[in-house]
């Protein structure tokens, strides 16, 4: 198979939490000599680009901001695009400036969002938080449910965390609004997503080996 691009995958296979993992700089710097067109991808939402490029560099992998993909960027990427009102943010500081741009609601509001979104607030999440979320969208039926990722939970130094899905589903639940969810392998996030290089990562297969997992695309036919 020929290689057009590379998907790197980032928590996981570059890295375990502050942990580089062997051989994943090596794969980086592998595509970068060939020529090759190469992305990160990650789940997370509790973080910026600006961070996560920071947090490549001292594992020793030279990259920017624009060669990074996360969900919150899909969901900002496709709210600029048909965004018809303003949105609710339910994700940490460090992610809001993602979301720069857009109309935004004002903090502690419980009505007025056409688009609320949920991402890993951690230890900020409690019921009066969850319950603004649930009027927001019990106020407006036809205000969209947006789910930064679908992930049951992670595992953090501390022990095993609730990632995005549980708060997810119990909006799900309450309102019976079907989420429309942004992350990896969904649609229509990284999926769906044309990238600047001139192939689709749609065009692709998962690959995998001891030191990093990659997705390898084909161009589309002329």
């Amino acid at each position: 198979m020929t290689l057009h691009g590379v998907l790197f995958d980032m928590d996981g296979v570059i890295y375990n939490d502050d942990a580089p993992i062997a051989g994943a700089a090596d794969a980086v710097r592998w595509a970068a000599s060939e020529g090759l067109p190469h992305l990160f991808v990650t789940n997370t939402t509790s973080k910026g680009r600006p961070a996560l490029v920071d947090k490549l560099w001292r594992m020793g992998i030279e990259t920017s901001p624009s060669h990074i993909l996360t969900p919150c960027v899909a969901a900002c990427d496709w709210l600029r695009t048909e965004a018809r009102g303003a949105v609710a943010l339910f994700v940490r500081a460090a992610a809001r400036e993602e979301f720069a741009g857009l109309p935004l609601v004002p903090d502690g509001a419980e009505e007025g969002a056409a688009y609320v979104v949920i991402g890993d607030l951690g230890d900020a999440w409690d019921y009066k938080t969850l319950n603004r979320a649930f009027r927001l969208l019990h106020h407006d039926p036809d205000a969209q449910l947006i789910a930064l990722g679908m992930t049951r939970y992670w595992r953090t130094t501390e022990g095993v965390s609730l990632d995005v899905a549980p708060f997810v589903a119990a909006l799900e639940h309450a309102t019976g609004r079907r989420p429309l969810v942004f992350g990896s392998r969904r649609k229509p996030s990284f999926a769906r997503r044309r990238i600047n290089w001139g192939w689709h990562a749609t065009k692709s297969s998962w690959l995998a080996t001891t030191s990093t997992r990659i997705s390898a695309a084909r161009k589309p036919p002329a």
